[in-house]
């Protein structure tokens, strides 16, 4: 009853603090590829817009040097020139006009007249008939905007409409600087660049703010633990005052009338039921005291090789009742660690008995130990492996197993792997289920050789 209580509260507990971690971690990741998103979104308009204003604003120029070029004859080339050397705007890099077999007839270069053109763009406009813009860098380094625009020249005295079709037409060639577009560029990358340290800025605040919460809430359940620990404390002297002395004196009474009624079969198994359920409830009272008033471990070198035979000596009656084979590898030299050999008798004790009750139809305890190196910055110290061939634990109970009052069993108390886990972190170690499955489960013990508990 005990046992299902503490669990319902314990996962009333843990509901209630869990702490918004991942929907905090979600806002932030979704916040960020909005801003990493809008901001790739403005930049590739920004990139278009400035396309478009040169596009356009050499289109504009391009139209009024082409009236004003159709209004000379076709072998005006002096006029041609002339009007080319005038053009004077800031904007413009150079200006050119073709005939259209590719023969310059003016440029803003002199040295360039009667020279001939035949790039990829000419010979396209000059076979589509249809205007071509695209970014070019001329021999300078400078890159600019080159705009190539065909435009019909009539017959002399004779007007007819615009018309690409027609034979005779010439080619301009304009080529805008692109500092105007660059500017817009510039602009959008400045945008990029702040909302890139924004996100940054947000992503370690959010890291930060999550490291506080995990932190606060651990603070938070360790508090809570201590408040448990202390009305624990508490109660388990009452139940030491009340309760232990008179199951002494029950326990004693019952073996006693057990031997005088050793040939009343009936009323012998009627006191070994009494002394068995009083040692049950004597181990319950054990329990709860070593839980709620843990002692400090007394730490000396201890050679884990010696405490695990001893284990393996105590465990042997029970595990041969239980028709369990066992096995302990040690290897030939494990290091001597400081810890509190009682203590450790314990913790691989109540490990082993667990295993071997998790074999009621027999199997294979194995407990091997291995050396750790303390190499990638852990520590050195040593490893102990406890395997058994059971049924194994329940996925949805793993995370839970060393929580005090948990238990999956009708006649546990929850409390031994609570104390196996008190008892590893005073030492400053770690225990986890390293394997679990219907093949069977391995709980994994690290304590290393020196070292002072976790806080």
């Amino acid at each position: 009853m005990l046992g299902r209580e503490a669990k319902r509260d314990g996962q009333g507990a843990a509901g209630r603090r869990r702490p918004p971690v991942r929907s905090l971690l979600v806002t932030v990741v979704v916040l960020s590829l909005g801003l990493v998103l809008v901001t790739a979104v403005n930049y590739r308009t920004a990139v278009r817009v400035a396309e478009e204003t040169l596009r356009n604003q050499g289109v504009g120029i391009s139209l009024e040097l082409a009236a004003e070029a159709r209004s000379h004859g076709e072998r005006d080339a002096a006029a041609l020139q002339a009007l080319v050397a005038d053009q004077h705007r800031r904007e413009v890099a150079f200006l050119a006009i073709m005939d259209r077999d590719g023969s310059v007839l003016a440029h803003s270069n002199p040295r360039l007249v009667g020279t001939r053109l035949e790039d990829a763009a000419f010979r396209s406009v000059a076979q589509t008939g249809q205007l071509m813009g695209t970014l070019v860098t001329l021999g300078t380094g400078e890159e600019v905007y080159e705009l190539t625009v065909p435009f019909h020249v009539p017959p002399p005295g004779v007007a007819v409409p615009f018309d690409t079709r027609q034979p005779r037409f010439r080619v301009l060639r304009l080529a805008l600087h692109t500092a105007p577009a660059r500017q817009i560029v510039h602009h959008a990358l400045i945008q990029v660049a702040l909302v890139g340290v924004m996100v940054v800025a947000l992503l370690g605040l959010s890291v930060w703010q999550i490291r506080t919460l995990r932190r606060h809430f651990q603070l938070q359940n360790e508090a809570a633990r201590q408040e448990r620990l202390a009305a624990l404390g508490g109660m388990a002297a009452v139940l030491a005052h009340e309760i232990r002395n008179p199951l002494g004196a029950i326990k004693g009474l019952a073996q006693f009338l057990g031997e005088k009624q050793a040939a009343d079969a009936p009323q012998l198994e009627m006191t070994q039921t009494i002394a068995h359920e009083a040692t049950r409830l004597e181990r319950l009272v054990n329990d709860l005291l070593t839980y709620a008033r843990p002692r400090p471990p007394d730490r000396q070198p201890t050679d884990v090789s010696i405490v695990l035979g001893e284990v393996a000596r105590s465990v042997k009656p029970a595990a041969d009742a239980a028709g369990v084979a066992c096995r302990l590898d040690v290897p030939e030299a494990v290091p001597t660690i400081a810890a509190d050999p009682e203590q450790l008798q314990q913790l691989f004790g109540n490990l082993a008995l667990n295993a071997v009750q998790a074999m009621p139809k027999g199997g294979r305890l194995t407990v091997a130990v291995r050396s750790v190196d303390g190499k990638g910055g852990s520590r050195r110290g040593v490893e102990v492996a406890v395997e058994d061939t059971g049924s194994g634990i329940p996925e949805a109970d793993v995370p839970r197993v060393f929580e005090p009052f948990y238990t999956t069993r009708t006649k546990g108390t929850g409390l031994g792997l609570a104390i196996c886990k008190q008892i590893v972190d005073a030492h400053g170690g770690g225990i986890r289920v390293a394997r679990t499955g219907p093949d069977g489960t391995t709980i994994l013990v690290a304590l290393p050789v020196e070292g002072t508990a976790r806080v």
